[in-house]
């Protein structure tokens, strides 16, 4: 029987707009209507009059070819019954499309890939796989069968998007997170592009966060590294945690959330504020930030009145998932003003770009160089290991002539070549451990300082390019591309894969610290 066959236990007619693409109301109106098997529409009293309403009953009427009526309730009422039904839909009869789509993400989830690209050519569809950072193709269908997975997906099992799917205009979504629990994952998030012919439509795939032993050493941070951020630890202030979209900022994050609960053996209080929650932090309240997503102008406001909100709550520490406005950074530095430690996130290349992200957006420049308030910097990079498997890699030092001129030049100028390893060119296709990838998993690069007062006021007076020369040549500071020669030179991170990782090659200090 269907999920469109089932009657509740007490009579009530069934649900018949939850797994429907005809039916299936737009995101504007999810959780305020429900359209039941009698041809009657539940409504929310509060939207009664709401216009998207009477649109979507019109339209209703139309498919349905008959007279629909409607019918005013409570929203607790409403939100019980759309409850039960979207129980029924999930687990209930799928399309053959939709059971290829879900097929598709859990063959994603099991090589462990953080992203699947659908590239909508003219005749084909190619899908790739982003496994440890590297993107590769798995498989080639038709366009017809890709745009069909790519208009299922948007259309009938999002529950934030744009309602239809138009492979003209650039996208964005969310995969309802019930169609992803039998998987594994906690959510999927949809964006698409126009391309000179179809389109380019990427899942980031989001997994469940068990911290488990996850550690800073076993992320790749070093002895020195992991010293000062234990100086920050102990300290209140903003801690600027920063890098690229999918460079692990979350995940190290998180480790130093459990790292801070340990060090106060659990007795304080650590809120964190998340969009949304990754991990499982045993031992902090973690809360997911509340917002309209078809109101990207809402995002940033959100922010700020949840950091603003959550300093009436009795917090020690603050972890914000990340700072996107004015209003959420001064929120924040408010926060460290009266003596609270935050943690929080941006994207930057490195660690005085991420205070210029704050300065553009006109924080005041005394706050932002005040080394008691800007108490933190980090930036990190991932980079990929090579496989620790025998035959998966080899000395450069032998086969340094396979290697690119110009890499190889670098690589015998920066690194020390007789400890240098590279990838195997011909994939060990029967790697128990790689799957003939070459590499597993990915290790940081990063960079890690504690602001000196002398430091900010060099910042201040001269800019993040004096201060970041300052902050190597007379402070001792480790880059990120030295973090990663480090690892070069013990054979774990092949040169090639290092600088594609990074986006610079093996001169890049010397080409900015001059």
């Amino acid at each position: 029987m269907g999920a469109n066959d089932l009657l509740k236990p007490t009579g009530r007619p069934a649900v018949i707009s939850v797994g429907d693409s005809q039916l299936r109301p737009p995101p504007n109106l999810k959780g305020k209507v429900a359209l039941m098997s009698n041809n009657e529409l539940l409504v929310g009293d509060a939207y009664a009059n709401d216009p998207a309403v009477h649109s979507y009953l019109s339209l209703v009427r139309r498919a349905r070819k008959v007279h629909v009526g409607i019918k005013s309730i409570g929203l607790d009422e409403l939100g019980e019954i759309l409850s039960s039904a979207d129980k029924i839909s999930h687990t209930g009869k799928r399309s053959a499309t939709q059971s290829e789509v879900l097929a598709r993400i859990r063959d994603g989830y099991q090589r462990r890939s953080s992203d699947i690209h659908f590239v909508n050519g003219e005749t084909t569809t190619k899908i790739k796989y982003r496994i440890d950072g590297v993107l590769r193709t798995v498989d080639e269908i038709t366009v017809a069968d890709g745009m069909a997975l790519c208009r299922s997906m948007y259309e009938s099992m999002t529950d934030v998007s744009q309602g239809t799917y138009n492979e003209h205009v650039s996208q964005d979504a969310r995969i309802e997170r019930a169609w992803l629990k039998e998987i594994g994952l906690t959510g999927s998030r949809i964006a698409t592009r126009p391309l000179e012919v179809n389109n380019l439509f990427v899942l980031r795939l989001l997994y469940p966060g068990s911290l488990g032993n996850k550690t800073l050493p076993g992320l790749g941070y070093s002895p020195e590294q992991i010293a000062e951020i234990n100086r920050m630890i102990r300290r209140d202030g903003v801690n600027l945690f920063s890098g690229s979209t999918g460079s692990g900022k979350s995940t190290s994050l998180m480790v130093i959330c459990k790292m801070i609960l340990e060090l106060f053996s659990y007795n304080i209080h650590l809120l964190t504020i998340e969009d949304p929650p990754e991990y499982d932090i045993p031992g902090a309240n973690q809360t997911p930030l509340k917002y309209d997503a078809t109101k990207p102008d809402e995002v940033g406001r959100a922010w700020a009145l949840a950091i603003s909100n959550a300093m009436r709550l009795d917090p020690d520490f603050l972890m914000v998932g990340e700072l996107r406005d004015f209003s959420s950074t001064m929120a924040a530095i408010q926060a460290a003003m009266t003596g609270h430690g935050l943690w929080t996130t941006t994207h930057a290349k490195h660690i005085f770009a991420s205070l210029d992200r704050l300065a553009d957006l006109n924080v005041p420049i005394g706050r932002l160089t005040d080394a008691s308030l800007i108490t933190g910097l980090i930036n990190q990079s991932l980079v990929p290991r090579l496989c620790p498997h025998p035959g998966c890699a080899r000395p450069f030092s032998k086969f340094k002539d396979e290697v690119a001129e110009d890499v190889r030049e670098r690589i015998i100028k920066y690194c020390d070549a007789d400890r240098v390893m590279i990838r195997c060119r011909a994939d060990n296709t029967d790697c128990p451990v790689c799957g003939g990838l070459g590499y597993y998993e990915r290790t940081v690069a990063a960079e890690v300082a504690t602001p000196t007062q002398k430091l900010m006021d060099v910042y201040r007076t001269h800019g993040s390019h004096e201060a970041r020369r300052y902050w190597v040549k007379e402070m001792g500071g480790m880059t990120s591309m030295q973090h990663m020669i480090r690892k070069i030179n013990e054979g774990i991170v092949d040169p090639v894969a290092g600088e594609e990782a990074m986006r610079r090659g093996l001169d890049e200090d010397e080409l900015t610290l001059a």
